[in-house]
């Protein structure tokens, strides 16, 4: 008998960084278990605004990460897109700045209460865990990661956004710069008996980030790579309950 992932209202978010076809298939297999999928720039660029409307029909919500980073004219009318697509949230760079991020907080806020709808949490991406300190470094930026999360996460919370993107490294430190209310997705989950990281450099298990003050987590690989998703994804729900 297979095993069903039952438990709704979860912090996990399941990213559908897959073809249209795959994501489809993951959405008929896991949507009974999972509350929020991740949509980014692989799917959306295959797929279009329809994959959000996948995920919508099914009563389910929307990650939409597409990590919007530009003048704050084109990234604030991005982000009223964006709301009238009915989304629970979406990401954009916190290096963007901060005019960036107060214009699309209010574009966000003007066109939610124009549509009656309640507003989607804005999340502001950190530093990538992909990146070491010597990665940021490359681009100009001096310092630390851990520097410039926390950083970033102070500057995201002054203009606006409800939360930031950021890796399991980096809890405690947001933490002590920013209130209990700051929403923290905290993606690069990875299980410490497998040992495997592919491209993240900044990981964490489940577990300890959900110990650590984790609000949401963002897992992909270590459940879409298996062959029993269901069994993959409740492990990880058993971990963090």
């Amino acid at each position: 008998m297979e095993t069903k992932v039952t438990t709704l209202n979860n912090p996990l978010i399941l990213a559908l960084d897959v073809s249209g076809k795959e994501a489809k298939k993951v959405l008929e297999e896991l949507s009974l278990g999972i509350d929020i999928f991740k949509i980014g720039s692989r799917l959306f660029t295959e797929v279009g605004p329809d994959c959000v409307s996948w995920v919508n029909k099914r009563d389910k919500k929307v990650f939409l990460d597409l990590k919007f980073h530009d003048i704050p004219l084109t990234v604030s009318e991005s982000c009223r897109n964006a709301a009238r697509m009915g989304v629970w949230g979406f990401t954009m760079h916190a290096s963007g700045g901060s005019a960036m991020m107060r214009q699309a907080a209010d574009a966000v806020r003007d066109e939610s209460e124009r549509l009656g709808v309640s507003k989607p949490y804005l999340f502001a991406v950190t530093v990538l865990t992909s990146f070491s300190d010597g990665d940021l470094n490359e681009t100009g930026v001096s310092g630390s990661a851990l520097d410039q999360v926390q950083r970033l996460a102070i500057l995201a919370k002054q203009c606006g956004m409800d939360g930031v993107v950021a890796s399991g490294n980096e809890i405690e430190p947001i933490r002590k710069v920013c209130d209990e209310n700051f929403l923290l997705v905290v993606p690069g989950i990875r299980f410490e008996s497998d040992g495997k990281k592919d491209d993240q450099k900044r990981t964490i298990s489940p577990k300890e980030a959900m110990r650590l003050g984790a609000n949401y987590l963002v897992v992909g690989r270590p459940i879409l790579n298996q062959k029993d998703r269901q069994s993959a994804a409740q492990k990880i729900l058993q971990e963090i309950r």
